[in-house]
């Protein structure tokens, strides 16, 4: 196999290339930084935050505090898992600033008629870098 990357400023050319444009499309939502979501931990006591990553994603990162961990990013039922109070702040997130998931979360729930609906950019890697607490995701509660 013939090595491509022959050169430093090839490989370099090349990530650039492939990072260029991986920001996920936050187009007319609202969006929060981190500091602002933790404001919002001390100051109101009105809105919840969705987790819309897989998984293996929590596993790895863990999940804000109280987090509501949706099933689904895309596939998701808005009343049973956002609540019926449609006024409500609704916060997403998903891993950071390149995942679409939390956008998409998002757009789902605005779709489904939800009106106060953020997305924080930064996701839960953006939340952990600036110093905000995780915790593991809490196992799923067992039916009877």
């Amino acid at each position: 196999m013939k090595n491509v990357f022959r050169t430093p400023a090839i490989a370099v050319l090349a990530a650039a290339f492939l990072l260029a444009g991986c920001r996920a499309d936050f187009d007319g939502l609202q969006t929060l930084e981190v500091a602002e979501l933790a404001a919002w931990r001390d100051a109101r006591g009105d809105y919840a935050v969705f987790d819309a990553n897989s998984s293996k994603t929590r596993e790895r990162y863990g999940v804000i505090p109280g987090a509501v961990l949706l099933s689904s990013y895309l596939d998701y039922e808005p009343t049973a898992e956002l609540g019926a109070d449609r006024s409500r702040a609704a916060v997403f997130y998903c891993h950071s600033v390149r995942c679409g998931a939390a956008a998409d979360a998002a757009r789902r729930a605005l779709d489904s008629g939800y009106r106060d609906v953020w997305v924080l950019e930064t996701g839960i890697t953006g939340w952990a870098d600036a110093g905000q607490p995780v915790v593991p995701p809490a196992a799923p509660e067992e039916t009877s």
